[in-house]
């Protein structure tokens, strides 16, 4: 027996913020969680498999029209043709309230109940299956003691949206813990939810397989589902199938105190050709971050530094065919500088460099800078935006503050190692 465990397709999910960057491949970005679940089906057709699981969030939230349930029940009648049954069950963007049941999906198409646990037998497989979906965006409550009993004699499958525990990057949903899931005697667990592919429990089986397209440079690397091989007497095989469209990559390029320009543009290439090749064909979308104590820092104090070393590496990128976007160049260089022994002085830099790091580390002044700030966005919040520039962002604000470090250190402090 074969099956796919798929979860947080997202499909038409919106990529907000696309317009402020010149050239984005906005269709391709766009279009990609289509594409994505394109491919599983395709994979479920071709190997071919016995059933899909999809544990939550096949939609990232209302339909925009109904284009997109139509494109969709196309996707399920294709699985439909060739005998594959889908199982789904709906998850926090997707939750009943939110996406009501507004076109007829295929009778091969099984939706798990909202409003308590409910099963479905696969009889040729003697295989069963439970789960609850979500009656609301909100679920605060631990869905799993009402699961039932595991089926004796039969491969039972439990399926959660669920942030088990808690993890930071996601909002919590029906916490549980692995406990729990295993007291229930089940032999499988698709979990979804949380975007990270991962194994949670080996014996039995506890697996989020994570989102089927990455979709902002947080959820970067290979996407996809896992294929589930079950044969009698042996532990269930996990098969990853990366099914992106895009894949998003985070590209880090370490210099050297020694590097200069030619070294920043030779390294960040190398990095370009690793990203090409890790993509396998794909459209790669690309943060650089470029690190390191370096002389290669004073190419990039000032404004029209970092637009001309930024726009040389977009450059770089258009030697690949079209086949990678930066999607930004985030630079975390410092000067050949010890700050901390600068901190130490008793001079007016020591006192600046001083206030920065408690600003850094305490959080009522960093919300007391943020209150000006904020203001300025507020007079100023057009063309802000067209630069793509959050004031109250807190990640950018503590990235400010290291730049100004930096830039007072260079300018007013000892250039020597």
């Amino acid at each position: 027996m074969k099956f796919i465990h798929a979860a947080d397709v997202h499909i038409d999910s919106p990529m907000r913020g696309l317009e402020k960057y010149e050239g984005a491949p906005v269709e391709e970005l766009r279009t990609a969680p289509r594409r994505s679940f394109e491919n599983i089906v395709t994979l479920a057709i071709e190997t071919p498999v016995d059933f899909v699981i999809i544990a939550g969030d096949l939609f990232d939230g209302p339909w925009q029209d109904m284009q997109t349930g139509i494109w969709t029940a196309s996707q399920f009648h294709r699985l439909d043709q060739a005998g594959i049954p889908v199982f789904l069950l709906q998850g926090n963007h997707d939750a009943e309230s939110r996406v009501p049941q507004a076109i007829t999906w295929p009778n091969n198409v099984k939706r798990f109940a909202t409003d308590l646990p409910s099963s479905f037998e696969v009889d040729e497989h003697n295989v069963v299956l439970h789960g609850q979906g979500f009656a609301g965006r909100e679920a605060p409550d631990d869905l799993v003691p009402n699961y039932p009993a595991a089926v004796s004699n039969k491969f039972n499958i439990g399926v959660l949206h669920t942030s088990l525990t808690g993890d930071a990057c996601h909002d919590r949903y029906a916490p549980t813990n692995e406990a729990s899931l295993a007291a229930k005697g089940y032999d499988y667990w698709a979990l979804g939810h949380i975007h990270i592919r991962r194994v949670v429990q080996e014996k039995p089986l506890i697996v989020f397989s994570g989102n089927c397209q990455g979709r902002n440079i947080h959820e970067a690397g290979a996407k996809g589902c896992y294929l589930v091989s079950c044969e009698a007497g042996s532990s269930p095989r996990l098969d990853f199938h990366a099914t992106d469209q895009v894949r998003w990559h985070v590209a880090e390029v370490r210099l050297d105190a020694d590097d200069g320009r030619e070294e920043l543009l030779r390294k960040t290439n190398d990095a370009l050709r690793q990203i090409e090749a890790e993509s396998d064909g794909r459209l790669a979308v690309a943060r650089v971050v470029l690190t390191g104590a370096s002389q290669a820092y004073s190419l990039l104090t000032t404004i029209a530094g970092r637009e001309e070393m930024t726009g040389e590496i977009c450059n770089l990128a258009n030697a690949f065919g079209g086949q990678i976007w930066i999607e930004k160049v985030k630079v975390e260089l410092s000067p050949l500088i010890h700050l901390d022994e600068l901190r130490k002085s008793n001079d007016l830099l020591g006192e600046l460099l001083r206030k920065i790091d408690h600003i850094r580390y305490d959080e009522e002044s960093l919300q007391s800078l943020s209150e000006p700030l904020a203001e300025l966005e507020q007079k100023a919040a057009v063309e802000l935006s067209d630069a793509g520039i959050e004031l109250r962002d807190h990640e950018s604000l503590l990235d400010w503050l290291a730049a100004a470090e930096m830039m007072l250190a260079n300018r007013l402090g000892s250039t020597e190692a």
